[in-house]
């Protein structure tokens, strides 16, 4: 018989493992385009996630400062183990040059090809998360 669990996870477990990962996806309500989902790769600092984009890129629109939605997950579909955490928040560009000179030597390295140089911050306003473990108890 499989019981499996689901459980909600703690807001400190939550910040623990949006730690662990480097790929996550940020929504938001676009003025040109609707809905959208995208991925990103970023990093963590202190209750910021951070990720960096062109100024050409419909993500630049995350600069002018907007309600979004950041999540990552970590899934196993063989064995159906996994978690998932959301944070809600309002992005922003930061504008502390100490802070984007020490992002440019240790921020996140974006994956996309050309000139990434907007750095967009996530403040974790609300976190939560997920936790389902589907093997047999």
């Amino acid at each position: 018989m499989h019981e499996g669990m689901f459980a909600a996870l703690d807001p400190e477990d939550c910040r623990v493992l949006l730690r662990t990962q480097e790929v996550g996806r940020v929504a938001w309500i676009s003025p040109a385009a609707g809905l959208l989902v995208l991925p990103v790769n970023y990093v963590v600092r202190d209750d910021l996630v951070v990720f960096r984009t062109s100024r050409a890129s419909v993500l630049a629109e995350l600069a002018e400062g907007r309600e979004v939605s950041f999540q990552v997950d970590d899934i196993d579909v063989s064995t159906g183990n996994g978690w998932s955490v959301l944070v809600q928040g309002v992005s922003a560009t930061p504008t502390d040059p100490a802070w984007l000179e020490a992002l440019r030597a240790d921020g996140p390295m974006p994956w996309a090809k050309g000139e990434r140089d907007l750095f967009v911050t996530v403040a974790v306003r609300e976190i939560s998360g997920r936790v389902v473990d589907r093997e047999e108890k």
